[in-house]
C-alpha cells in the first residue's frame, strides 16, 4: 500500500509511466481522469466513511453504489449508473487452500472512462497478481479501463479451478471410502457438506455468468471492439467452471446413492446373520423343549445315555445348519 494503509492508487500516465498517488495526490484524481490516454486505479480495503467521501467526491459514487458497499453481501451483478459501471463479483480466498473447505470474498469494480475502483475486504489473489503486473508493464496488462476489469475479472475466473480439482480429489475420496465400507456415517455428512459447498458455489457462479454475458452485449463503453474477445474469453471460462460444477454435483449424486445402496446392503448382511444364528439356536432350543415337556412316557427318558444321546443330537443338527448357511454365503 502507498500513503494510506487501506488504499493503492495507481496511474498510468501518457505514454506508459506510472505514477503512485500518496494520500496527499488522491485530490488530483479528478484532473488526472480528463487527461487523454491516461487510466487511474484505486484499490480499497475494508472501506472506511473517508473512503466513501473520497469515492463521491472524485468519482461520483452513487447513493446506491454506496449503500451496496455499505450492506455488503450482495448477490453478483451488473449495475450502471449512468456513464459509471457497477460490477459485484466473489473470489476464492487463499485461506481455501489450507482447510478442506473454501471461503468466498465479495469484490466491488467501479469502471467509467479511464478510471477502475475495487473495494474489498479481504486479502485478494486476482487483485493482487493485476497490480504486480500492472506495476511492472501498465500498458501490456491495461490500457484502457474495460481490459483491467478484464484482467482483474479473469483473475476471479481462474481462482475457481483449482478449488474445483480439490473438491474433485474430495470426491473421488470419498468413493474410495464408500466402496471400502465402515464410516458410513462419517461419509455420509461428509458428502451432505460438500454438496451444500457445491450448492453454494452454483449460487454464487451462475449470476457471475450472467454478468459476463451482460458485458458482452456491447451496449456498455466499458467493452469496445478490442476487448470484446477478452470478455468472451471470459464468459468461455465461466461456463467451463460451471460445466464441471455440476459434473461434480452428479458425481456427489451418484455417490450419495452408492453410500445408500452400501449401508442397505451391510444392513441385509447383518440381517441374514442375525437369522442364520437364530436358526442355529433354535434347534437346540427345539429339542430341549420337547423333552421339557411332562410326559411319563417319552424316549430315552429312561435310558442312561438318553442324556448325551440328545446333546450330540443338539450339537449335529447346529452343526448341519451351520454348514448350510456358511455354504449358501451368510457367514
Amino acid at each position: 500500500m502507498d500513503g494510506h494503509p487501506n488504499r493503492t492508487c495507481l496511474a498510468r500516465l501518457p505514454g506508459g509511466e506510472l505514477r503512485v498517488l500518496g494520500a496527499g495526490d488522491l485530490q488530483e484524481i479528478d484532473s488526472l481522469r480528463r487527461q487523454p490516454e491516461t487510466l487511474v486505479w484505486l484499490d480499497i480495503v475494508a472501506p472506511t466513511e473517508k473512503d466513501l467521501t473520497l469515492l463521491r467526491d472524485e468519482f461520483d459514487l452513487h447513493p446506491l453504489a454506496q449503500e451496496d458497499l455499505e450492506k455488503q453481501r450482495q448477490r453478483p451483478k451488473l449495475d450502471r449508473y449512468g456513464p459509471q459501471q457497477v460490477i459485484v463479483t466473489y473470489e476464492v480466498l487463499p485461506a481455501a487452500a489450507r482447510d478442506r473447505s473454501f471461503e468466498l470474498g465479495e469484490l466491488h469494480l467501479f469502471a467509467g472512462e479511464r478510471y477502475v475502483v475495487s473495494v474489498r475486504w479481504h486479502e485478494s489473489p486476482a487483485i493482487g497478481g493485476v497490480e504486480a503486473r500492472f506495476r511492472e508493464r501498465p500498458d501490456a496488462v491495461a490500457a484502457t479501463a474495460g481490459a483491467l476489469v478484464y484482467a482483474i475479472l479473469d483473475g476471479v475466473v481462474d481462482g475457481y479451478f483449482p478449488l474445483l480439482d480439490r473438491l474433485s480429489d474430495r470426491i473421488e475420496v470419498l468413493e474410495d471410502e464408500i466402496l471400502e465400507g465402515g464410516r458410513q456415517q462419517g461419509t455420509l455428512r461428509a458428502i451432505l457438506d460438500l454438496k451444500r459447498q457445491l450448492l453454494e458455489l452454483r449460487r454464487t457462479l451462475s449470476p457471475q455468468r450472467d454478468v459476463a454475458n451482460a458485458l458482452l452485449r456491447r451496449d456498455l463503453p466499458l467493452v469496445d471492439d478490442a476487448s470484446a474477445p477478452y470478455f468472451q474469453d471470459l464468459y468461455d471460462h465461466l461456463v467451463r467452471v460451471l460445466d464441471q460444477l455440476d459434473l461434480q454435483r452428479d458425481l456427489l449424486a451418484s455417490a450419495l446413492d452408492a453410500n445408500l445402496s452400501v449401508t442397505s446392503n451391510n444392513l441385509n448382511a447383518v440381517m441374514k446373520r442375525l437369522t442364520a444364528f437364530t436358526v442355529i439356536l433354535m434347534v437346540p432350543t427345539l429339542i430341549a423343549g420337547i423333552y421339557g415337556m411332562n410326559f411319563d412316557v417319552m424316549p430315552e427318558l429312561r435310558s442312561p445315555l438318553g442324556y448325551p444321546f440328545v446333546l450330540a443330537v443338539m450339537a449335529v443338527a447346529m452343526a448341519g445348519a451351520w454348514i448350510f448357511f456358511r455354504r449358501h454365503d451368510w457367514f
